[in-house]
């Protein structure tokens, strides 16, 4: 997609996005609606926090909105609003799956999306391989034609009516392609190189700074693994073998639940890539056991549930 056509298309999302953030505060739907507005520097967005119709003017959407607003709604209390793109809208649901929100005091503006940008115009991570373009989970969607599609009936499990024989289903599936059309280029693919080297290569950058961990949908523990004292899981000397720690207890603790938005590498400010860690569980949970987080609320994390029928997998032998 051409600069030109990308800048148009979200121009229209923007238009429509604005209408609809209006109307849900005239009709008193929401206490605060969570946008994004353009930062200080050059292609940068920062969270908006909408709770008058004057705050609107300050709304911002275009290719650079790539951080992820869900976390968020945890601090939030009473009717909010959200303006959601696929993986926003993934860890809300997964949220809901996990039983910490309740569905009914979240609206979700949905955005259609094609991918998001950093502020040096290269796909942001997570982007490069992504196969969910719309939203698995919206009140309203808001196509990148500028077209808005009203869903107001969900099932019981919370997932959209029709969900599996319609367009939504046909692009959460990846049938529509990914981001990575764009420039021909996946950087983010399937990688052969899982040596231990490369690991311990990667783990040279980190300084435990935890900005991974605070960006991070998932990370939501009120004190976490590596904060307790009793037992002291981190030495005072932050060698290698508590950056392993860290980072293996961390993939763990997001086996099955990453929702792949990239924030992780992001916001590093080394420019660690250990994210293909969680990308093999998440191939691993789809290819075992046909799961993939958020994409429907009523569905509980795989790895979190024990089902009698369940695959014997990993140190066990499978028949």
């Amino acid at each position: 997609m051409e600069l030109q056509d990308r800048g148009k298309m979200h121009e229209c999302q923007e238009k429509q996005l604005a209408g609809i953030c209006r109307k849900l505060l005239d009709e008193g739907k929401g206490d605060v609606i969570l946008a994004y507005a353009g930062g200080e520097i050059e292609n940068s967005t920062i969270p908006l926090f909408i709770r008058g119709c004057g705050e609107i003017e300050r709304l911002k959407y275009d290719e650079y909105c790539y951080p992820n607003l869900a976390k968020y709604l945890l601090e939030n209390k009473g009717k909010t609003g959200i303006v959601a793109k696929p993986c926003d809208a993934r860890a809300i649901a997964m949220y809901i799956a996990e039983n910490q929100l309740a569905r009914e005091n979240v609206y979700i503006i949905g955005m259609e999306c094609n991918g998001m940008k950093n502020m040096d115009g290269s796909l942001a991570p997570g982007c490069c391989e992504c196969s969910v373009h719309v939203p698995p989970l919206f009140d309203v969607l808001v196509k990148c034609n500028g077209e808005v599609v009203e869903r107001e009936q969900y099932t019981n499990t919370g997932a959209p009516a029709g969900y599996e024989d319609d367009a939504v289903f046909n692009a959460v599936t990846g049938e529509s392609g990914n981001a990575g059309d764009d420039n021909g280029v996946n950087e983010d693919k399937p990688l052969e190189d899982k040596s231990l080297e490369r690991f311990k290569k990667e783990l040279d950058k980190c300084i435990l700074c935890f900005a991974c961990r605070q960006a991070c949908y998932g990370c939501y523990c009120p004190v976490c693994f590596m904060d307790r004292t009793m037992p002291a899981w981190i030495s005072t000397d932050p060698g290698m073998g508590a950056k392993m720690v860290y980072h293996l207890g961390r993939a763990m603790h997001l086996a099955g639940r990453c929702v792949e938005c990239g924030a992780c590498e992001r916001v590093c400010p080394s420019g660690v890539k250990i994210r293909y860690l969680i990308k093999e569980i998440n191939s691993f949970c789809k290819d075992v056991y046909g799961y993939r987080a958020g994409m429907n609320p009523g569905e509980y994390p795989v790895l979190a549930a024990f089902n009698k029928d369940d695959k014997e997998i990993g140190f066990l032998r499978s028949e």
